[in-house]
């Protein structure tokens, strides 16, 4: 016999990180306690330190992933150098590159930016995989209404991924009072007109394409020259500010992350301000919160293991 109360409250599923309930037929994820207790005592040892700094590399697990990521990062790397594609470290990478010479202690994941042209022609390029690497792929990641970015991933690991996130170009130069008004425009923008789901990525792109032009570019060309440049509404980003100098990008030039060099911003200082204030500061959420430490075969070790070297 059906539970009768199964409409009403369920306990649908349990993962190692999340426990999932539906109530009236509507989904709700709950961390798992034991996993939010144990990242309320990672964070608490992070901040535990006065000086950024000073924190240790991570070790175990969580190092060989960020190792592994490394390798993954030097693979697309070459693959952007081999079809002229440009990128640059951002967000989470870029800080650690500047704040810790490498991996932020506890991240687990690489994060990049592209100029929407070079995010485009990446896209349409490798739509049919990697010629050279058929373990390699572009994924998107989308929940088919507000949000739709792609993933560069490994076949056989779900350790191994790079987040790639796409700047538009903005028509004009703006000074920093515009770039506060254009940033408060992206987030009224996204509440309000990203509300229409689509059954294809194709129309979702699309439909991000044209109210970014309508508008955002309120129907102006782009100036890819020497216009500010602004954090696609591909993905709800969640920082204040959104909007850069063309010089605080470009041109690109090469930084030091853990033991080799990437691209990165012009001037990757202004860019940590806008995105995070004071970016020397120790986050109350420094726990891993991407990676599955404890599903790691014997397979998929020895590959990361390979990619570390």
């Amino acid at each position: 016999m059906k539970n009768p109360f199964g409409f009403i409250f369920k306990i649908e599923k349990t993962t190692p990180s999340h426990i999932s309930f539906r109530i009236f037929g509507i989904k709700l994820n709950f961390l798992n306690p034991s996993i939010k207790k144990e990242r309320k005592k990672i964070a608490a040892y992070y901040q535990s330190f006065t000086n950024a700094s000073d924190i240790p590399k991570a070790t175990g697990d969580l190092r060989l992933i960020q190792n592994a990521n490394m390798g993954f990062l030097s693979i697309f790397d070459k693959i952007c150098e081999e079809n002229d594609l440009k990128y640059w470290l951002d967000f989470g990478t870029l800080l650690g590159a500047i704040r810790h010479d490498g991996f932020i202690p506890w991240d687990d994941d690489i994060d990049i930016s592209m100029p929407r042209d070079d995010y485009e022609k990446l896209i349409e390029k490798f739509k049919n995989g990697f010629e050279n690497h058929p373990e390699l792929s572009l994924t998107f990641e989308n929940n088919k209404k507000s949000k739709c970015f792609i993933k560069f991933t490994h076949r056989d690991s779900n350790n191994l991924f790079i987040d790639i996130f796409p700047y538009d170009f903005y028509y004009s130069k703006i000074n920093n009072e515009e770039k506060l008004e254009l940033s408060v425009l992206i987030d009224k923008v996204r509440k309000t007109k990203l509300n229409k789901k689509f059954k294809t990525i194709e129309e979702i792109k699309e439909n991000f394409k044209n109210i970014t032009s309508k508008y955002i570019l309120k129907g102006k060309n782009p100036n890819t020259q020497e216009g500010a440049l602004f954090m696609g509404i591909d993905f709800p980003h969640s920082h204040t500010r959104k909007v850069m100098d063309f010089e605080t990008i470009f041109p690109l030039q090469k930084i030091k992350f853990e033991n080799k060099e990437f691209s990165a911003p012009n001037n990757p200082i202004s860019v940590l301000e806008t995105e995070f204030g004071d970016y020397t500061k120790i986050p109350k959420d420094s726990y891993p919160r991407h990676s599955n430490y404890n599903d790691i075969t014997k397979e998929e070790r020895e590959l990361l293991e390979n990619l570390a070297k």
